[in-house]
């Protein structure tokens, strides 16, 4: 079994993706890291597919083409069904989140359901950094009492988690808070490293804002006023706070 499985949800990203199979690679394998990479491909159309064939030549790469709803969320609810490690993470294929901090991320899921990377440096747009922040201020600290970096496209957290999550709440954008959230549920907690949020220097971003924004928007909404689930029995003690709550 893998050490950790990580989930890249991917469309039209062949420029970035050997490099970030090439820095995974290095970085888990100096740290002794087991690893497989589960790309989902929402039907790209440029060389992605041709390239992670090959790429999976030389690297231990599965991946497939999105058979359900269109979407980010959905990619990684797909993935994670593919996914054997009992340890998960969601990384964003655009190279703007550092994957050498998973060993790092790994060592702090000995005392965590969920580590997040927190983005504390932005080298991007004022007008995204305040949306980013204006997010995890209000869906996230004021409705449900995160702390962490919500909409980051980095984190790492235990699988059974997935199983827990009402779908009925989630958007093609929309699983952070979800996930984080029935974490806490489950009686997990949430850690954190912080990282510097790079530029993307390479392909396009996929994010429509404000269809996205209120994506976000409608399924924190959704999730806050629903029956929250009570959970009596919790599925291990790694990275327990106590009980879930209703």
């Amino acid at each position: 079994m893998h050490s950790l499985d990580i989930i890249i949800p991917v469309k039209n990203e062949a420029e970035n993706i050997p490099i970030l199979v090439r820095r995974i690679h290095t970085v888990l394998t100096r740290s002794d890291i087991t690893y497989q990479l589960i790309f989902i491909d929402d039907h790209s159309t440029d060389s992605t597919i041709s390239l992670l064939d090959k790429l999976s030549q030389n690297y231990p790469i599965k991946y497939t083409q999105k058979r359900g709803k269109p979407g980010k969320a959905w990619s990684i609810l797909e993935g994670a069904e593919i996914a054997t490690s009992p340890i998960l993470a969601m990384l964003d294929a655009d190279l703007q989140y550092p994957p050498e901090v998973l060993p790092q991320m790994l060592i702090q899921m000995k005392n965590h359901g969920i580590v997040v990377a927190n983005r504390k440096v932005y080298k991007s747009s004022l007008f995204r950094r305040f949306a980013s922040r204006f997010n995890a201020l209000v869906f996230g600290r004021i409705l449900f009492g995160l702390t962490s970096d919500i909409q980051s496209g980095l984190k790492v957290f235990r699988r059974d988690i997935l199983a827990h999550i009402d779908r009925s709440v989630i958007k093609p954008w929309s699983l952070d808070i979800p996930l984080l959230v029935t974490g806490l549920d489950l009686g997990y907690t949430i850690g954190a490293v912080e990282i510097v949020f790079d530029t993307r220097d390479k392909g396009n971003s996929k994010i429509h804002f404000w269809e996205t924004a209120t994506q976000i928007v409608s399924g924190a909404l959704l999730l806050r006023i629903k029956k929250r689930n009570l959970y009596t029995l919790q599925p291990t003690g790694i990275g327990m706070s106590g009980a879930g709550i209703a």
